[in-house]
This record gives structure tokens, C-alpha cells and sequence, in this order.
């Protein structure tokens, strides 16, 4: 049997294995369970075969994982670190580009996003220059569209090795299931606000994806194009997610300092911005990365 059909049939055996999810569903209300360590935030709901399971992110560390039988559930504490971002992502001013978490107080953030996509492959150079440079496993945010998933499934599992053989700490970010884009359509009308868009349903679908595949999905969220109104920002925070901008976007020149969120795409539409990181990595520019669970914005 030839290599790339082996690898075809291994993958479309772990698509065919997946197990499907059914009543996928937010949970509306802020609702934990405590634990000997913190609590546990409970966001999503679904069943899985005959059983109930809940996705749960752990209020302090802001790592998630599906719990089984949740016991002892109350309100959540309103002054724990998840709440306090929440509240701070989802305030005032809405502006109609890059709201939410835009750095951090130290360290840098590297978040590729991954929009949808018909050009072959994936930026492989960029985190195979990461492996290469840093400590293991690397902190890296994938921010995944469903649309870049269907297409891209080598590309996908070689992320999903990556991560799992300890090269890479992966956080699963959201970036919509569809990712609407309308050239030459005015902002305000584009994106996450066009007319045809759900935004409920496009966050939900990509986190039900990665359940199936085995991935367990992150509370982050980042606008396609960075662009929001402050109905999307709150329809966003009202599913639990926080929604994360950038002040380093590094195709459109920006530069990242102490603190920063960086933002390239690892879908190969901006090769600029993956040219410009690997020139700063080279030349020392890049210091310590720290998985978006550290961003420390704004906490009080």
C-alpha cells in the first residue's frame, strides 16, 4: 500500500471512529462545582452514546475538560480569575475592530489563526521553527475554523500529533465554524456581522468538531477579521468564551513588545506575517512564549 494512501484510510479510519455528539447545547446560566483546588465553570452540555457529559473550565487556570457527573453544583464565585476576564472582555468601549483581550502584562502570546482556506497545506516552517527554537512542549493557540478542518485533515492531525507526542501545548481557540467574508463589503456589514450569520450556532458547530475528534475546545474566541459590535462581543461572552483580539498582528506591520498578543496565520494567506516572525525569531527578537491560560490582562 502506498504512503499517501495510508495515510488517507488513517485518517478517514479516526474520522469514521469519531463518536458522534448529540444536543450540543450552552449552559445558560453560571453554574460551578467545587473541588479541593477551585471550581469548575460548566458551559456546555451533550450527550455522548447514552451518557450526559458537561465541558467545564477550571475558574483559576482557565484549562478545560469534560466531566461526567458533576456533584455539588452552586453559583459560581463572581470574583474568581474566569469571571473577572469575562467581565473585563465583554466591557465597554465596542470598538468595530479588535475588542477583547488585546495583550497581556508579560511574556508573549502566539495565536495562528486558521481561516478557511483552498491553498495546499498549512504553514508547517512556522511551527517547525518553534519546536526547533524553544523549550518542549511549546505554547501555541490554534484559532480554528470547522471550514479549514473539513479541508486541511492532514494538516489538522499533523497539529494534533504535534501536540500530542509533547511538542506542542496546544490551546484550541474558536474562530467560527464559516468565517463569512464579503470582498469589498464595508466592516460593518462583514464578517461575524453579516446578514446571514448565527453566531451562536458558528461557535457551537467547531466546538462540537473537536469533540468528535478527541480535542477538547478552549474558552477563547477570536473575530474573523477582528471585527465585533457589541452585540457580538456579548452574544460571544455570553456562551462563557472570551474573546481575544491582538496588538501584534504581524502582516500589517505590527511589532510585538512585552506583553503582546501575536497574531500570524497558519493557513498560508498571509505568508508576510510567518516571514516576519521567523526574521524576529532568527535575530532573537522572540522571547519567552506562555500558553493564553497565563494572560493576566486587567486582573485585579
Amino acid at each position: 500500500m502506498g504512503k499517501a494512501l495510508l495515510i488517507v484510510l488513517l485518517l478517514w479510519q479516526g474520522i469514521a471512529a469519531a463518536k458522534e455528539i448529540r444536543n450540543y447545547r450552552p449552559i445558560g446560566k453560571r453554574f460551578c462545582i467545587a473541588t479541593g483546588n477551585g471550581e469548575w465553570a460548566l458551559f456546555r452540555r451533550f450527550d455522548l452514546g447514552k451518557a450526559t457529559r458537561y465541558l467545564a473550565v477550571d475558574t483559576r487556570s482557565l484549562r478545560t475538560k469534560i466531566l461526567e457527573h458533576p456533584k455539588n453544583v452552586r453559583a459560581c464565585r463572581p470574583d474568581s480569575r474566569y469571571l473577572r476576564l469575562l467581565r473585563l472582555a465583554g466591557s465597554p468601549p465596542y470598538p468595530l475592530q479588535n475588542d477583547g483581550i488585546t495583550h497581556g502584562k508579560r511574556g508573549l502570546y502566539l495565536t495562528t489563526d486558521l481561516c478557511p482556506s483552498s491553498k495546499k497545506g498549512f504553514e508547517k516552517r512556522l511551527y517547525q521553527a518553534i519546536i526547533r527554537r524553544f523549550p518542549h512542549p511549546v505554547p501555541v493557540t490554534l484559532f480554528l475554523t470547522r471550514r479549514w478542518i473539513d479541508r486541511h485533515p492532514t494538516a489538522f492531525e499533523t497539529l494534533r500529533q504535534w501536540n500530542r507526542n509533547g511538542s506542542l501545548a496546544v490551546t484550541w481557540g474558536n474562530h467560527t465554524a464559516w468565517h463569512h467574508y464579503h470582498p469589498g463589503k464595508a466592516l460593518a456589514e462583514n464578517f461575524v456581522l453579516s446578514p446571514e450569520e448565527n453566531l451562536t450556532d458558528d461557535i457551537l458547530t467547531p466546538e462540537k468538531i473537536l469533540l468528535e475528534r478527541g480535542v477538547t475546545p478552549s474558552i477563547f474566541f477570536r473575530f474573523p477579521g477582528l471585527v465585533s459590535n457589541e452585540k457580538a462581543v456579548h452574544t460571544v461572552t455570553g456562551l462563557g468564551m472570551i474573546p481575544i483580539g491582538a496588538n501584534a498582528w504581524l502582516a500589517k506591520g505590527q511589532r510585538p513588545k512585552e506583553g503582546s498578543i501575536i497574531l500570524v496565520h497558519g493557513n498560508k494567506n498571509e505568508p508576510e506575517g510567518v516571514d516576519s516572525f521567523l526574521r524576529m525569531l532568527d535575530k532573537g527578537g522572540i522571547g519567552t512564549l506562555q500558553p493564553l491560560t497565563e494572560i493576566d490582562a486587567g486582573e485585579e
